[in-house]
């Protein structure tokens, strides 16, 4: 059976590749819109079910405050959306126009919320004492007030973290943890891959055409709030130049890349149904879950920035709520490779 989703997997890879590169916004939109929600109601199902890869005593706190995190986080994201609504833009104007106020200050601060819930999961997974785990909390906290307007952290955490690591690299950490188990030959080549996926985006010519994109989907792109995304990795590689604009070569090869990862991490979720089994939840969970997937395409139709919100809360509140398991999986991988610890 796990070969056969290996398999299953390696084609899924490269088709998914194919169709990154010849529509990497269109192939965004649509997973991150219509896949993406399905994937993060049924992951916190199955991770609820799995008491998040933490002690039963803990589940409760820590998940309860992830979800405050992610309500702040998510009210953040509004206030800076709520310039766009034309009701509310006279509210933002005398508010959040005021570079040296409390507000803006709050706003640019909360990227070091995902910090402190990685701080916290890390917490909550490596000790019991619970005095510790405030003084590690409490200690992020703190020190986060210091240094958010650090650029480094800021990308590290408030960018890369929620986005490319969460759905390239720890997929990719999966796979090998996966993999060391079975020692599957199909395995392997799904591991190898994922980096050449890296390699042919980076090689592959990119000639593009003036208009060649609707006006609609560069008005989504610009509202899902992936553009700075796709301007800071340019960034950091160096590529690109100063004038990155939806034409430039570099600007759509690294949309390639995002939407592949994206579109391939949902994917290698539902194709292994049969080996985590995420759908064995009670069926109450499973109704509810389908109905918030069907309300999270209606909101987008009905307002796609308030869809786009509606989205980008369950992503993190899916992405948080897995960091014990980012962190379980990590140290299995060191004490496999090391065979001094026994794996978790």
């Amino acid at each position: 059976m796990k070969s056969t989703v290996d398999i299953v997997n390696f084609f899924l890879i490269w088709i998914t590749l194919g169709m990154a590169i010849a529509w990497p916004f269109e192939l965004f939109l649509f997973s991150y819109i219509v896949i993406g929600p399905l994937h993060y109601l049924t992951e916190i199902n199955w991770l609820d079910k799995q008491h998040y890869f933490l002690r039963a005593q803990d589940r409760r706190a820590f998940v309860w405050t992830m979800v405050v995190l992610v309500l702040l986080l998510t009210a953040c994201v509004i206030a800076g959306e709520t310039a766009f609504w034309q009701w509310t833009k006279p509210l933002h104007d005398a508010v959040l126009n005021s570079p040296a106020g409390f507000a803006n200050h709050f706003l640019n601060w909360s990227w070091s919320l995902l910090l402190v819930a990685f701080a916290t999961a890390a917490a909550c997974l490596f000790t019991e004492n619970w005095s510790l785990r405030l003084f590690i909390v409490g200690l992020c906290l703190v020190s986060s007030l210091f240094f958010y307007t650090v650029p480094t952290m800021a990308v590290l955490f408030g960018v890369f973290l929620p986005t490319i690591a969460h759905v390239f690299l720890f997929t990719v950490l999966f796979m090998i943890y996966g993999t060391m188990k079975t020692r599957s030959f199909w395995g392997y080549a799904n591991i190898v891959s994922m980096f050449l996926v890296v390699a042919v985006i980076i090689v592959w010519p990119r000639h593009v055409a003036l208009n060649s994109l609707s006006n609609s989907v560069i008005r989504l792109i610009a509202a899902s709030a992936f553009m700075p995304v796709n301007v800071t990795i340019c960034k950091w590689l160096g590529v690109g130049g100063g004038n990155l604009t939806f034409y430039s070569p570099a600007f759509f090869k690294v949309q390639s890349f995002i939407a592949f990862a994206y579109t391939y991490h949902y994917l290698n979720w539902f194709s292994k149904t049969s080996i985590i089994k995420w759908h064995q939840v009670p069926k109450m969970k499973f109704a509810v879950s389908t109905i918030l997937w069907i309300a999270s395409l209606a909101l987008y139709a009905v307002d796609y920035r308030l869809g786009f919100a509606a989205i980008f809360a369950l992503s993190i509140l899916h992405i948080v709520l897995e960091f014990p398991l980012n962190f379980v999986s990590i140290r299995s991988i060191f004490a496999a490779m090391t065979a001094k610890l026994k794996p978790a």
